[in-house]
């Protein structure tokens, strides 16, 4: 996981939750990471989190019912 630019040109880390590492592929895709960040950040709908999660590769369709599943089981 990379870091992350702020509004003010620092960079933080964010930590995808453990219980979802069961569902994401190694190495998951930037792009999906940062909507997967963004998502759980709640920052975005889930419904553009999965328009836009699955985009860099359309594997990634199950990847997000996946963590969707786990979320909401959560």
């Amino acid at each position: 996981m990379g870091p992350t630019p702020t509004a003010s040109g620092a960079t933080e880390t964010r930590t995808i939750r453990q219980d979802i590492l069961v569902c994401l592929p190694e190495p998951l895709h930037p792009v999906s990471r940062m909507f997967l960040e963004h998502w759980l950040a709640g920052d975005l709908a889930t419904a553009e989190f999965l328009r836009w999660f699955h985009m860099p590769n359309s594997a990634y369709l199950s990847v997000a019912e996946c963590v969707l599943a786990v979320v909401a089981g959560a």
